[in-house]
């Protein structure tokens, strides 16, 4: 039996869907903690409807096991997903990460198989520099799989926060050098209204 680590917060995301005034051309941005944190989102993407669906530190497999309750009430117009930063900090290789990515995409294209779909590219950050060329390679491989799947595409944000050196700019980042401060954000918000042209 796996421990439902996270069912407080998918409780709080079904009420949280529920109590939602606007359900139409909704925007989902679903995905972990870089989701879950990014408190401006809402502000950040006007004038556009969306709603942010991150939780906990989660992984690939917990936004896959959880993603038939978070969506069962919801018809977004659009898809937006991060995650895959915590799944190669616990030692999953890049092919593997790429599997569980096939699986998610699935879920989303049989519920929504009409509906455009995105991934923010998995950011770099200070304290996981070891894990930067895993990161590169998943993100690739990523993109690859992206253009043969239509109507899906790559938010590359981990490029605009490297250095000159090509390592995470830790001025991006709060005290433990993995979650973004508002700096970081301001960078995902540019890239992100870019993206969708607004």
């Amino acid at each position: 039996m796996m421990k439902l680590e996270f069912e407080g917060e998918i409780q709080a995301l079904e009420n949280k869907i529920l109590d939602h005034p606007h359900q139409d051309d909704l925007i989902a941005f679903y995905g972990s903690s870089s989701i879950r944190l990014w408190e401006t989102l809402e502000e950040d993407l006007s004038p556009l409807n969306v709603i942010n669906l991150g939780f906990g530190g989660s992984s690939f497999s917990w936004c896959i096991y959880y993603f038939d309750r978070v969506f069962a009430r919801i018809k977004p117009s659009r898809v937006i997903i991060y995650v895959g930063d915590n799944d190669l900090a616990a030692g999953i290789p890049p092919e593997k990460v790429l599997k569980k990515f096939r699986m998610l995409t699935k879920l989303v294209r049989m519920n929504y198989p009409d509906v455009p779909m995105d991934f923010i590219s998995i950011k770099p950050s200070p304290i996981r520099t070891h894990l930067l060329p895993e990161i590169q390679l998943t993100n690739q491989l990523i993109r690859k799989e992206l253009l043969a799947l239509g109507k899906a595409s790559l938010i590359d944000v981990h490029n605009s926060m490297l250095n000159e050196n090509g390592v995470a700019r830790p001025e991006l980042y709060v005290e433990d050098q993995l979650h973004l401060n508002a700096e970081g954000y301001r960078i995902w918000k540019g890239v992100v209204r870019k993206h969708l042209g607004i």
